[in-house]
């Protein structure tokens, strides 16, 4: 077979490359791609960067030519969603570690939940990976009889629940503490009555129920009453409203886990601001710290954000607040030098968190791929807060993202990954009238999540080469 029969069996994108081999028509296909990321940032311009040297030169190998392919097409694939953006958004795209398309990616706008990433990355920084957060049951017990009170005592476990709680849950608690496996531990180490009362105790973390700067709004509803304590979110099976006190909600789902279980209880569930007496009956612990994140990001958990928060400040500077915390966070910003975030609380729900589309690339481009933070972000037509959506995308079944919602905001956030060590990242948020509902920001979406599920395309490295050899 000749060498020109053996070029003509080659895939036609082979074919069509070999007119653009010559050195000229490739540096003005690359030039024109350099200025259009240039163009699209307008102001905040962060162009590409590049090498001025011989486009056939060394430096100038197959698998940078090659990525410089995939890079252009993917630039043009996400150039529509540049017309539709509203004023107040953002946009930050990389690919192969190389920004592919940013606009306005330096405005710092209303994240809402997408700040659960900061939470996140910092949590897992400071936290050690074996930490569990571990419940405790403390009483005197004589023949079976606890003699007094029984003291639950929190340890700030914040996936802590009930079963029958766990049943009606619209997302589902993927690493849950079982508050049944508790209860069946003081049944199994003999227990059979409790001549007083079963207080909760929760002193192990700070308890202000709520961040300052949240709306009356969606205090008790969307989180909170916080504490070290909660089980069920601080709900109890069966009571319409949450009691104010979270402790004390623990304290009455235990007693109702016991005496389902025949362990008579004497008095009411309340709170106890006093040491427990006696020794420890049982206790339970939960997840590794890794896996309670992974449930914080998958289903946007805010009560767990926000205790992770009150971790960290105990963590690092022995101040189990939320504003011990969050002075942990702001600083491990400044250290990897992320700019351009406010942080007012780990949840998001605050409207005076500010971040930037830059900056949360930034935050996901530290996380390894496959890392314990990509691994938590909900998967686009399968799990979590992304289960109902884009379920009809090319992206469903592999685009791991972090959506963020409140009024007049809609953010999402998070990877497509493509093999073992390369990504497309991607931020895009929207504030502005209107833009939480679906007919407005789901068409973007949409857009966004076809155009990164394009890439790679173009000629491999591989395919390169043959065409400089041939």
């Amino acid at each position: 077979m000749t060498k020109k029969s053996r070029r003509a069996r080659r895939p036609g994108l082979v074919v069509a490359i070999i007119g653009a081999i010559g050195a000229a028509p490739l540096a003005v296909l690359w030039y024109s791609g350099h200025s259009l990321a240039t163009r699209t940032e307008g102001r905040n311009a962060k162009p590409v960067p590049y090498i001025v040297s011989p486009i056939l030169s060394v430096r100038r190998a197959a698998g940078t030519l090659a990525a410089d392919f995939a890079t252009r097409n993917l630039r043009n694939e996400l150039l529509p969603i540049l017309e539709k953006m509203p004023s107040a958004s953002c946009i930050r795209v990389d690919a192969g570690g190389r920004l592919v398309m940013a606009k306005s990616s330096d405005k710092e706008l209303v994240p809402a939940s997408n700040l659960k990433i900061a939470t996140a990355a910092v949590a897992l920084e400071v936290l050690p990976a074996e930490t569990r957060f571990t419940t405790r049951v403390v009483g005197q017990v004589d023949k079976g009889t606890v003699k007094g009170d029984l003291f639950l005592v929190g340890g700030g476990d914040p996936l802590l629940v009930s079963r029958e709680f766990l049943a009606t849950e619209r997302y589902p608690t993927t690493s849950p503490t079982l508050l049944d496996d508790l209860v069946d531990k003081v049944k199994a180490a003999g227990v059979t009555s409790i001549n007083g009362s079963v207080l909760g105790d929760e002193s192990y973390l700070d308890d202000d129920r709520y961040v300052d700067d949240w709306s009356s709004g969606i205090r008790g509803t969307e989180a909170g009453p916080l504490g070290a304590l909660m089980v069920n979110d601080g709900a109890v099976v069966g009571e319409r409203l949450k009691p104010d006190n979270p402790a004390t909600a623990a304290a009455a789902e235990f007693t109702r886990l016991l005496r389902a279980r025949g362990i008579s209880v004497v008095g009411d569930p309340r709170e106890t601001k006093t040491a427990p007496l006696g020794t420890t009956i049982a206790e339970i612990s939960s997840a590794p710290v890794a896996a309670i994140i992974e449930e914080m990001l998958t289903n946007s958990d805010n009560n767990t954000a926000e205790i992770l928060v009150r971790h960290i400040g105990l963590s690092r500077s022995l101040q189990p607040t939320t504003g011990g915390g969050l002075a942990v966070i702001r600083d491990l910003l400044r250290q990897w030098a992320i700019t351009g975030v406010i942080v007012k609380d780990g949840s998001g729900l605050s409207r005076t968190n500010r971040m930037t589309c830059a900056s949360l690339v930034e935050l996901l481009g530290r996380s390894p791929v496959g890392g314990s933070l990509k691994k938590g972000l909900a998967v686009a037509g399968r799990t979590g807060t992304l289960k109902d959506v884009l379920t009809d995308s090319t992206a469903a079944g592999k685009l791991l993202g972090k959506s963020g919602t409140l009024l007049n905001v809609k953010t999402l956030g998070g990877v497509l990954p493509v093999n073992a060590t390369d990504e497309v990242i991607f931020a895009l948020f929207l504030n502005g009238a209107g833009w939480a509902d679906q007919g407005n920001y789901r068409p973007l979406w949409d857009a966004l999540a076809r155009a990164v599920s394009t890439y790679p395309t173009g000629p491999t490295a591989q395919q390169v080469r043959l065409l400089g050899a041939g």
